[in-house]
């Protein structure tokens, strides 16, 4: 792996654990292994444009997760699960260290930086377009499956959050349930 993927790889373990602010060049640079001009040499914007980079990289496996479970699966509700369920084992996995890497630096970012704050808002947007066309497919009108859709992003991130700090998955469990009750009362299947 290059040192470029290494920056990003590292800046997104980094954004995952412990957020936007706590995450300094510093860190990242001793982390990584990089050579401290390779950072400047691949990113001339500086942390800022590292951090969108690994962001974006990281909205778009995330995304191409969502993707998959919108596609693969008989019925939204049942996909919304399945997404849920891939949240859940990797933050068991992490002993409930690590977080969404988009959510925590949107935290951060909504009074630091606005191109971090942006970049956070177009993924969740990104999202928030996967999950309204899953609906779609399931037979939801466009504005619904849209409202509902940014309903979901919210509520997973907020129950990600809460499993974090109460180190139990049921935040995330519960909102799956609610939102599969939700998903069922208004979707066919």
């Amino acid at each position: 792996m290059d040192s470029r993927q290494r920056l990003i790889e590292t800046t997104l373990r980094l954004l995952r654990s412990q957020g936007l602010r706590a995450t300094g060049i510093n860190e990242i640079i001793r982390q990584s292994g990089a050579p401290r001009g390779s950072i400047y040499h691949h990113f001339p914007g500086g942390k800022e444009q590292l951090v969108i980079e690994a962001l974006r990289a990281a909205g778009a496996l995330i995304g191409a997760k969502i993707g998959a479970a919108m596609a693969g699966q008989a019925s939204a509700a049942a996909a919304l699960r399945a997404f849920a369920r891939v949240h859940a084992e990797e933050m068991m996995q992490s002993d409930y260290l690590l977080g969404c890497p988009v959510g925590n630096a949107a935290a951060d970012a909504s009074a630091s930086s606005p191109a971090v704050r942006q970049a956070c808002a177009e993924i969740f947007s990104a999202w928030e377009q996967l999950i309204a066309e899953g609906f779609q497919r399931a037979g939801l009108d466009r504005l619904p499956a849209a409202a509902l859709a940014e309903f979901v992003v919210a509520s997973v991130e907020g129950a990600l959050i809460l499993c974090r700090v109460r180190r139990s998955m049921q935040p995330l469990e519960r909102v799956g349930q609610q939102l599969e009750w939700l998903l069922s009362s208004v979707t066919p299947g």
